[in-house]
Parts: structure tokens; sequence; C-alpha cells
């Protein structure tokens, strides 16, 4: 079953860049669930450069489909993210200082860390996932660990500048999608969705949540501004 996940990050990436409380990410959540979305995905930063983890506490409280939220490899934020019972954690490496996307984890490098969180979250009733680079041998390595997931990175694909590029990361990320179901992994994706290719991203078998988030954004922008200004006209007229 394929879902629409929104990745929440941009908008309260904006809302601690501008240094005050709007917009508001809970506020967003609750929009986007009445909206269409069928999942919810935010990344709780060790430098809380996005969501802060009152943010996560109150969608825990407020998401009425599945929250899932990335982590780094930190023992104080998984601890707070399994106290908050969230339904799904996604292990991710940081992102670079000067943008919000988390980077792909080394399953191999980091095995053994791993394994002792997943045996935890398990015993927590809260699925495991990762987010890896599409090849594999890092599918082969989730699947010995028994996470109940992988998140694959779309990069690839979103960066082609060629039709064969293109066809041959799409047929990499199917073939990885079929490696995982038979390992007993559910498959996610993210990196790069926009409008323009979540179609062709979306026909990829055994693909669970579909995640997106900046293109949303700028799109709501343009969409809404025209109603924001009509709001405000009927203010002061």
């Amino acid at each position: 079953m394929r879902r629409l996940a929104l990745d929440i990050d941009p908008i309260a990436f904006v809302r601690n860049n501008l240094g005050q409380s709007e917009p508001d990410p809970v506020s967003a959540v609750v929009m986007a669930e009445l909206g269409g979305a069928e999942a919810i995905v935010c990344y709780l930063r060790d430098d809380q450069l996005t969501a802060k983890p009152r943010d996560v506490k109150l969608f825990r409280e407020i998401v009425k489909t599945h929250l899932t939220v990335r982590s780094n490899l930190s023992d104080e934020t998984v601890r707070n993210l399994i106290s908050m019972k969230v339904d799904m954690i996604t292990f991710v490496s940081p992102g670079q200082k000067n943008t919000i996307e988390p980077n792909a984890l080394s399953v191999e490098t980091y095995a053994s860390q791993l394994q002792n969180y997943i045996a935890e979250l398990r015993s927590n009733n809260i699925l495991s996932s990762i987010l890896i680079e599409p090849n594999i041998n890092e599918i082969k390595n989730a699947g010995r660990l028994e996470f109940d997931y992988v998140e694959l990175d779309a990069s690839a694909f979103s960066r082609a500048t060629d039709m064969d590029s293109e066809l041959e990361a799409l047929g990499n990320l199917n073939s990885l999608s079929m490696a995982a179901n038979k390992l007993g992994m559910g498959v996610n994706i993210s990196g790069g969705l926009d409008y323009d290719n979540i179609r062709e991203l979306s026909r990829i078998e055994y693909l669970e949540d579909i995640v997106i988030g900046k293109p949303v954004l700028s799109k709501a922008v343009f969409i809404g501004i025209e109603q924001a200004l009509r709001d405000l006209q009927i203010l002061i007229n």
C-alpha cells in the first residue's frame, strides 16, 4: 500500500529561522492530514535545526495516521523518541549544516550499534527503519539486522540529466525494492521527489511511504497567497 508521507521539516525550519512561533508545524500537521497526508515525517536533528522535541511530543498527540521520526545515532534522542512512543524511527546520518536533508547511513559501519537499537525498538513496539544508499549490499546488511523497513535514497534518479541515467536509476530502485521485500522488509523512498517525478517513482513495486516535503511547501505558498491576501482585504475594508 502506497502512502503519501509529508516531511514537515521545511515548515519547522522556516519557523526556527524567523525566530517566531509561526508558521506552526503542529498546525501544518493537522491541515496536512485533512488534505490527505497518510503519514507525517520529521527529523529530530541533534542541532534541532528543524523539529524540536516539543514539536515531536505534540505530533505524537495529534497525528492520526502514522508518525515517523528520523534520528541520528544519538542515545539521548533515541531514548526520547522511545518514551514518546512514535510509530517508527528511521536512522540517518547527520545532514550538512547548510541543508535540512539527512544523509544515508552506512549499515555495515554502524551494524553493532544499530542492532542494539533495533532490539530495543522492537521490545517497545516501535518500527525500525534506515535511510540507505540504493545498492544491494546495503539491502542485504539491513536484512541481516532485521530492520522492519529501509528508506531508499532516490537522489540519483532525481538528479539524472538524461533519459538513460533516469531509467537506470529507476530500474535499480525497483530491483532493490523487490530484494528488500524478499528479505521481509518494507520499503519507503525519499530524496529529491517533486511533482514532476513522483508519478514515475510511485510505480515502484512494494513501495510504501513516499516522503516529500519542500515541493509541497513551495506549491502551498503560491496556491494559498491569493486567499491569504483576500482574508486581509476583508479585515481592512
